[in-house]
């Protein structure tokens, strides 16, 4: 506690030392030489001249006034004085800010009248189905007094100005839509809130009156889904207590969603592994990106993708609509947003895991093309070059990564955005060159890794008249994982233990032709095409056979092809019915799947409503899995099968919701899962599941094995979800599932899996507060407590440790024992601080407060001959600032 204490306390120390280095310095001296000269025009100069950031409303200012101020070489203090006296204004210092504004007239108890801060509300309104924009619909800011209202031009866009900065509640309707409220949105200061809002056209009667039932707002974004989807925005990712702006994070606050480790973002989606899940931006799959990822994992340490970057999203969690291929226990569908079109908009943000800057705008005023660009570093990195050691053994982390999203609409050809997300992370330690100290084997390594990776992607969106759009998308993505490792004789001489070198990379082609037939039928039809190229090599040193042995070495290039038909029909109003079809060729393995996807929705009533989701899917292995090779003390070589198939699995998925008055609703979800040509050990003595692996480093297990497609598994579950949404100040959201998850190997002896916890729950809550003058800032409170069943390992055969000198369980008793319940409690605060054209906000994020260090098993220690207990990661402080203007 005292630890982290001191760590905190130094950073907050050097947060307050960089508000210093950012603001103006008002001793340097300036020369000023202006003559009847405009307000306006005196203010861009001494921008352009001298760096000076004005910030100011209007309509505070007399930007007309004319002027004159001469100043030689003074002090930037006194000019200012001077302009402010010249002008009627008030000037103060706020970071790198000058910010003016009018006198305030006194009241008779000589205090000053609270300054109203205004920002825009603007954006587009889109046929949920077609994407089309929706001329007049009516627009209503129902939080304001006295309402107001607007409606959507011939481009379905809408705008209202000068609207108090604070939570707001909008209401769009229209002929023949079904009703859209936004609640409780955040509009702050620094930046405008620009939307795009998506509306379900009626079955029954284009001309009748406005449809009364209000959409769900956490509907998923993709309209062909029928269960196990939900959206998520870019607040609940900084909202949610220990989520620390990360959408995996913040996903494991849903029902269904578990920590595979509290240091990384490991997430495990109903008893699967997390290997199965795709990440996609901008409606492609992308490589895993996150920071210090493991090959074959979807998971790091830090995500590359900043809260400043993204849009609503989706995210899934089972029986997935067709377009979706290569894809086994969820999906991420990550969208960016575009940046401001109409102005210039900045934000800085550091904290404890990362400092970074971001910007966006129009390429040239009066344009409709905008850019967003966001940069990141690691503050770890930051701290120990000053002299702060953050990380106890001095392995600090260090990463850095670059996002962007440019968008250029034309008139006739539509919309072509290049967008990108790219990243370096690595991690590099020194034996201590004291020999006496070394108790481990690992104490005297040597040691540096590094994980590269990076996407970027070309679209191409066209509307084709009326209800028809396709998109096109050329992609790359790729990564690099390194793992150099030399240990260290008693004289501190080197010698080569591991040299280990993953790249993998994709370049996808991915087609979609999207036509709304009539308000009852939707058709989406698609393919894509990826070659994947893959170079691996590893060599490591293995204990059994005394000497280093060639593990990997692989070069090549597959082809992965996919095509996929939907067609979405509604009955009417009430009845929806998605019926998909998805095709794959993998043609290392010559393997062609079939995939049907069926979903059914049916609102039984205004407030009640049963849905059904069913389909086949498949997930490639990573390739280390199918080239990987383990030379055993007997001379002979097991080596995996390059003609292994994908992973299939059946999901089966039934669901229940209702709605409650002051929007609370609730949810209940039942699922079974079958998995089939699950790749297993060919030797059935050794019950190994590429169900129970994170990653592909099962490779370097001394009992690994060639591998065949003859493995199942199942997953079966219940999960209920009672949630309402930040509204009147507050918001909780209740998660419990019940699950089982178990294995078969080749000759169908079951067992429970690595993931199979048996039972989830979660309460998130939270309260927030209006504070300062008007109620322009924002005190937010949020709590978190997690408790899952205990995680499951193996019994270890300790005579036979001792004997081999190495960690050995018992193969007939694999996931057997489970440790103590796990438990967790997180505490996070926000505050939002508005100034004229300027947010601060200041971020207090706690994992795990009472520090409790839970169990996740036993392994034997080969260096100190006996059983030890691994715990999973104790107390985990974060605090951010970020600035917006």
């Amino acid at each position: 506690m005292n630890q982290n204490f001191k760590k905190i306390s130094v950073f907050l120390g050097i947060l307050c030392l960089s508000l210093q280095l950012l603001a103006q310095d008002l001793t340097r001296r300036i020369t000023v030489n202006y003559k009847e000269v405009r307000l306006s025009e005196v203010l861009t100069d001494m921008n352009k001249r001298f760096g000076l950031n004005f910030s100011y409303v209007n309509s505070d200012l007399n930007l007309d006034k004319k002027l004159s101020l001469q100043q030689n070489a003074k002090p930037l203090k006194l000019v200012l004085d001077e302009l402010s006296e010249k002008t009627g204004l008030q000037w103060k210092q706020v970071g790198a800010q000058i910010v003016l504004r009018s006198k305030l007239k006194k009241t008779s108890a000589t205090e000053e009248q609270p300054q109203k801060l205004l920002q825009t509300i603007r954006g587009v309104v889109i046929d949920e189905e077609s994407g089309s924009p929706i001329p007049g619909v009516t627009v209503q800011l129902r939080s304001v007094s006295p309402l107001k209202g607007t409606s959507t031009n011939v481009d379905g866009v809408f705008r209202f100005s000068s609207v108090p900065v604070g939570r707001h509640e909008m209401e769009f309707s229209g002929m023949g839509y079904k009703k859209v409220v936004l609640p409780q949105i955040l509009l702050t200061a620094g930046k405008e809130l620009v939307l795009s809002v998506a509306m379900t056209e009626s079955v029954t009667d284009l001309q009748a009156v406005v449809i009364t039932g209000s959409k769900d707002p956490q509907k998923s974004l993709n309209d062909l889904a029928s269960v196990s989807a939900r959206s998520f925005t870019v607040e609940e990712t900084g909202r949610y207590a220990a989520s620390f702006f990360d959408p995996a994070r913040m996903a494991l606050s849903l029902a269904g969603v578990t920590a595979g480790n509290d240091i990384n973002n490991d997430i495990v989606i109903r008893g699967n592994s997390s290997k199965g899940l795709q990440w996609r931006l901008e409606g492609v799959e992308i490589i895993n990106p996150n920071h210090f990822g493991e090959e074959g994992s979807s998971a790091g340490g830090v995500s590359m993708i900043s809260s400043s970057m993204l849009s609503t999203s989706d995210f899934f969690t089972g029986a997935f609509p067709a377009e979706y291929g290569n894809a086994l226990s969820g999906v991420f569908d990550l969208q960016f947003r575009k940046g401001n079109t109409e102005q210039k908009e900045y934000s800085f943000m550091v904290g404890l895991l990362g400092t970074e800057a971001s910007m966006e705008g129009p390429f040239k005023k009066g344009g409709k093309s905008s850019y967003l660009v966001n940069y990141r570093y690691s503050t770890l990195s930051l701290l120990e070059k000053v002299g702060v050691s953050p990380w106890p053994d001095g392995f600090t982390p260090v990463y850095q990564d670059l996002a962007f999203n440019l968008n250029f609409p034309t008139a006739k050809a539509g919309t072509l955005s290049l967008f990108g997300i790219g990243g370096n992370s690595w991690q590099e330690a020194e034996a201590e060159r004291d020999f006496s100290k070394w108790e481990t084997l690992e104490d005297k390594f040597d040691r540096k890794a590094t994980y590269n990776s990076g996407s970027v992607g070309l679209k191409h969106l066209l509307h084709l008249g009326g209800d028809t759009n396709v998109k096109n998308i050329i992609s790359y993505s790729g990564n690099l994982v390194t793992d150099d490792i030399d240990s260290l004789t008693n004289s501190y001489e080197t010698n080569v233990f591991g040299r280990d070198s993953y790249g993998n990379s994709a370049i996808r082609y991915s087609g979609m032709l999207n036509h709304k037939i009539n308000p009852k039928n939707t058709i989406r039809t698609g393919a894509i095409v990826s070659l994947q190229r893959f170079d691996l090599s590893s060599l490591s040193y293995k204990s059994d056979i005394k000497r280093l042995s060639r593990i990997l070495d692989a070069k090549g290039e597959a082809w992965n092809s996919e095509a996929y038909g939907q067609w979405k029909h509604r009955f009417n109003d009430r009845l929806s019915v998605n019926t998909g079809l998805h095709l794959s060729y993998f043609n290392l393995s010559e393997s062609f799947n079939i995939e049907p996807r069926l979903g059914l929705n049916w609102w039984v009533s205004a407030n009640e409503q049963l849905s059904f989701g069913a389909g086949l899917h498949s997930r490639l292995e990573p390739m280390a899995f199918y080239y990987a090779k383990n030379e055993l003390p007997d001379g002979s070589v097991a080596s995996s099968n390059s003609n292994l198939s994908p992973t299939q699995a059946l999901h089966l998925v039934g669901g229940y919701e209702r709605s409650f008055p002051k929007m609370v609703r609730l949810k209940a979800e039942a699922y079974y899962q079958h998995l089939f040509n699950v790749p297993v050990s060919k030797d059935p003595s050794i019950n190994f599941s590429t169900l129970n692996t994170a990653n592909a480093y099962m490779i370097y297990n001394r009992n690994y094995r060639g591998l065949i497609n003859k493995g199942t598994g199942t997953n079966v579950g219940l999960e209920l979800t009672l949630e309402k949404p930040l509204n009147n100040g507050y918001y909780f959201l209740v998660t419990s599932s019940i699950f089982d998850s178990q294995f078969e190997n080749s000759k169908g002896r079951r067992f429970s899996t690595d993931f199979n916890s048996n039972f989830i729950g979660n309460l998130v809550s939270g309260k927030e507060w209006k504070t300062g003058t008007s109620g322009k800032n924002l005190l937010g409170l949020n709590t978190k407590l997690v408790y899952t069943g205990g995680r499951r390992y193996t019994p270890i055969n300790f005579e036979k440790s001792l004997q081999e000198d190495y960690h050995t369980v018992y193969e007939d008793k694999i996931n057997t024992l489970r440790t103590s319940p796990y438990y967790r409690l997180d505490l996070s605060m926000t505050y939002r601080i508005n100034r004229p054209k300027l947010t601060h906000a200041i971020f207090l994020d706690i994992q795990n407060v009472t520090n409790r260090l839970n169990e996740q098993g036993k392994f034997y220690n080969a260096d100190k001959n006996n059983i030890e207990t691994i715990t999973l990661a104790g107390m985990i402080p974060s605090v951010y600032y970020r600035i917006e203007f």
